[in-house]
């Protein structure tokens, strides 16, 4: 069981949610779409992020800290002896997630926690998964031009990942559930259907999981102008 709650997730996300509604105000009012790039958009909520989870850990581990200093952990957890990268992420353009880490860190630490927030254009929608103990084998090894990035291999760590929100579907078992179904209502006579739905189950029984994740809306913890200061 993770030691990050739900309840601090949805107190976490609200205090967020208002800083980045008081960014964006911010932002136009000097004439900037502080949407026009996410990339950047997430770099600067990546701090709110360690000091929002920070603060709602130390409710229940008051030892617990960030002090956003360079080199450090992003969060640390002295009663549990924990260190947790935080991470936040926008899908990419053409579609798909990328859970990254940084190579030397896990090379370097050995086993890592890590909270990954992913979120949508408009910061109202959001996916919050805390993998525990994840080693240098749960990422790909790094590529020519990734600067020390290396990205999540979900298939490995999924095992590891307590899911706060949204949703992680594994499509290999979604897809063999409807092809069963659509199996049993073939007819007898029907056996050139039932070749090709069989040679569609061989395929997904023998293909290495993939998975497929599901954003929930946070709308529900709706920003407002007198509460900008948290």
């Amino acid at each position: 069981m993770s030691y990050i709650t739900r309840p601090m997730v949805e107190n976490a996300i609200g205090k967020m949610r208002r800083f980045h509604a008081a960014l964006q105000e911010l932002y136009e009012y000097h004439g900037i779409d502080f949407l026009d790039d996410i990339g950047r958009r997430n770099m600067l909520m990546s701090r709110p992020q360690e000091k929002f989870f920070a603060a709602e850990l130390q409710k229940i581990y008051a030892e617990a800290y960030s002090d956003g200093k360079t080199g450090q952990p992003d969060i640390l957890i002295p009663e549990l002896d924990k260190e947790l990268e935080c991470k936040i992420t926008s899908p990419h353009r053409g579609g798909g997630w990328g859970l990254q880490s940084d190579h030397q860190s896990i090379v370097q630490k050995g086993k890592l926690d890590y909270l990954y927030m992913l979120c949508n254009w408009d910061f109202d929608e959001f996916a919050v998964f805390h993998f525990e103990n994840l080693t240098v084998s749960d990422f790909r090894k790094p590529s020519p031009g990734s600067r020390g990035k290396v990205s999540l291999i979900l298939r490995n760590a999924i095992d590891k990942c307590n899911i706060l929100a949204g949703s992680i579907k594994n499509r290999n078992e979604v897809n063999l559930e409807k092809l069963h179904k659509k199996k049993n209502s073939i007819k007898i006579n029907e056996s050139y259907l039932l070749k090709k739905v069989d040679k569609s189950i061989n395929y997904w029984e023998n293909s290495p999981n993939s998975f497929s994740i599901g954003l929930e809306s946070f709308n529900r913890f709706t920003p407002e102008q007198d509460q900008f200061r948290v």
